[in-house]
């Protein structure tokens, strides 16, 4: 974990589940435990899968995440419920995971009426009128997850469709997150989408003075700096430290809700573990402390489904491999997008946060679009409908001639000598005729959807290279591209 991206980490892990790691009801905490400790080990493993992009900061929703995933689990079966299980850390007790969510709902929706803060989350289901769904799977989607089912008409009504569920997620989130779907994610294959939003805004128990904060340093490596709004105040809070990190506990005003910041003691990357993450939040003690924190806003916006496919969960976005029978009854389903954003802002009187996750699943069969495929010379006319008047007229012969075609962006493959490139025993190595020349290696482990992701970055001194990808005997095939940093 890189320095620059602690208190994004802390928030996507603590702020939207520490109530549920930290329950004020014992009694209350048995009844979803272990999802929530599940919870935190997939919120952990996905932060992982994160860290391997260049972005600085990372923020997101795992409660959303899993909770949107968790109404779509609940129709999978055979490899695919296994699958996602094992990516998701949920339990194989699909039923058992559907009550622990309903009791999780229960508390959040208790958390809305506390006095100092406003919390919602919410669900909602968009399903295709008149297809079979199982009255099982929309029961648990609206008794567990207090999901609205609305039945609508994909086949028809997709771009409106698109509009419906981008303003109920913003209605949900204050504003805070409008265009989650975009224009062509719906279409007419969709069969349904399930959304999840939760939403958050509290005020500091103690709020940060505005007269104190002031402009200092904030190093993005050991050698490099920015200048940060940094906020400070004394105060009595817990505080927790070993050889690795710093961490306090900050209190929002009358609520179980608080936001944790760890701070690695060395800059530089951190593998932190679901067991570091739980010494930390169980060893915190109160403690007198002058904390100092930067003002920030993050807004980042993820395709779940390569970094969920790394995870392990492939059938399910696989048409064919996918098993979600127990949605309606066959196996025609699969998931077609999984789309999650977060958006959160901190500043001297508190934060406000918001997540949303969709997915989207669509069937492989009775669904056939005519192909029209311009690629050949054709004739173009604008014209106004009410007068039947044709406005402007041509033809294209050549798409190319008379524009100035862009710059390529694309960074270059790297080109392997014969023989030089090979997969053995985990193994992987290749040779290159270039020297001193840095090279990142991407994976994906379904083609078709070339959903490639940084799998190393090496600097070879001699032309040749070799790395080991910890594959599991159950992990699926994948396949490896490099390029030119």
């Amino acid at each position: 974990m890189r320095t620059s991206n602690a208190m994004s980490l802390v928030l996507g892990l603590v702020l939207l589940i520490g109530l549920s790691i930290a329950p004020s009801s014992t009694s209350a905490y048995s009844s979803y435990g272990p999802l929530v400790t599940g919870n935190t080990d997939f919120a952990v493993n996905l932060l992982g899968q994160l860290e391997t992009s260049n972005s600085p900061n990372i923020f997101f929703s795992p409660y959303s995440i899993s909770a949107c995933f968790g109404m779509v689990y609940a129709g999978a079966r055979g490899q695919t419920a296994l699958q996602m299980a094992e990516a998701l850390s949920l339990s194989t007790n699909q039923t058992a995971v559907g009550s622990e969510f309903g009791a999780l709902q229960a508390e959040l929706s208790a958390q809305q009426t506390t006095n100092g803060i406003r919390l919602s989350a919410a669900n909602g289901l968009w399903a295709q009128m008149n297809f079979p769904f199982l009255p099982a799977f929309l029961d648990n989607a609206t008794n567990n997850y207090e999901a609205s089912v609305q039945q609508v008409d994909f086949e028809a009504d997709a771009r409106q469709i698109t509009d419906q569920v981008n303003e109920w997620v913003a209605g949900q989130t204050e504003g805070m997150i409008s265009n989650l779907l975009q224009p062509g994610t719906l279409n007419a294959a969709t069969r349904l989408a399930l959304v999840d939003a939760i939403y958050f805004n509290g005020g500091w128990q103690s709020i940060f003075d505005t007269n104190l904060t002031q402009v200092a340093p904030f190093y993005v490596s050991p050698s490099q700096w920015v200048n940060a709004p940094m906020m400070e105040q004394v105060e009595g809070v817990r505080y927790y430290q070993d050889n690795h990190f710093q961490a306090v506990e900050l209190p929002y005003l009358n609520s179980n809700l608080t936001m944790v910041v760890l701070l690695p003691k060395i800059p530089g990357p951190v593998a932190l573990t679901s067991a570091e993450l739980s010494a930390v939040l169980g060893g915190l003690t109160p403690s007198w402390v002058d904390v100092k924190l930067p003002k920030f806003k993050l807004d980042l916006t993820l395709n779940l489904a390569p970094l969920l496919e790394h995870l392990g969960m492939v059938d399910a976005f696989s048409p064919g491999a996918a098993d979600f029978s127990g949605i309606d009854g066959a196996t025609d389903l699969s998931i077609g997008s999984a789309t999650h954003e977060a958006v959160v802002e901190v500043n001297e009187t508190g934060t406000v946060a918001a997540g949303a996750t969709v997915v989207t699943i669509t069937t492989s069969v009775a669904f056939n679009p005519i192909l029209f495929q311009a690629d050949h010379p054709f004739v173009f006319l604008i014209r106004d409908t009410n007068s039947a008047s044709i406005l402007f007229l041509g033809q294209v012969g050549d798409p190319t001639a008379g524009s100035t075609p862009s710059a390529a962006t694309t960074r270059p493959l790297i080109q392997t000598t014969a023989g030089s490139f090979g997969f053995r025993n985990h193994q992987f190595g290749f040779q290159v005729a270039s020297t001193n020349v840095t090279l990142v290696v991407e994976a994906c482990t379904n083609l078709a959807r070339g959903a490639w992701l940084p799998l190393r970055t090496l600097t070879l001194t001699n032309g040749s290279a070799y790395f080991s990808d910890s594959l599991s005997p159950n992990s699926p095939s994948r396949f490896y591209r490099v390029h030119s940093q």
